[in-house]
């Protein structure tokens, strides 16, 4: 994606193929910083613009493709916990987990050719079951998802700023 569509303040929605949501901004630090941020999941309530991630979590302090950790979350008032499981951890380029339910929540560092960096936070629910994409329809989990990512890249903008 081409920099200049966007201006440095904006958080804007991309185009990441079917079945994702996707948004972008340009946050003031490198990929190296932002990646230690992302790759702990003991700091992922400090990424969470929702509110819904808890700073109680189990697993390593860094991760790795194929490992596992808890979190406890709560939504709708209801308080849970999720096992994740690591997909994909491309040191300072990108970090994916997946949920039991099979979608995956991806954060992806590219860095800008004038300094700083561009993060993507994607949802992507490609292998989730239709059934399941109905109960999301139906319980407005796509437009929070959005509106939480979007919150997310925000806050993750402002502390860097």
């Amino acid at each position: 994606m081409s920099e200049h569509m966007y201006s440095s303040d904006d958080v804007a929605e991309v185009d990441t193929g079917s079945f994702t949501i996707s948004y972008r901004v340009w946050v003031n630090a490198d990929a190296a910083e932002l990646w230690q941020l992302a790759s702990n999941p003991h700091r992922h309530h400090e990424l969470d613009g929702g509110g819904t991630l808890s700073a109680q979590v189990t697993g390593p302090e860094r991760l790795a493709e194929g490992d596992t950790f808890n979190i406890w979350m709560r939504q709708f008032g209801l308080p849970y916990t999720l096992k994740m499981r690591v997909l994909t951890a491309d040191h300072e380029r990108e970090i994916a987990w997946q949920h039991p339910g099979k979608h995956i929540w991806r954060w992806a560092f590219d860095p800008a050719d004038t300094g700083g960096t561009w993060v993507t936070e994607t949802f992507d629910y490609t292998q989730v079951k239709p059934l399941m994409i109905r109960g999301f329809n139906w319980l407005g989990i796509f437009q929070n998802n959005a509106k939480n990512m979007r919150a997310s890249l925000r806050q993750l903008q402002k502390r860097f700023s």
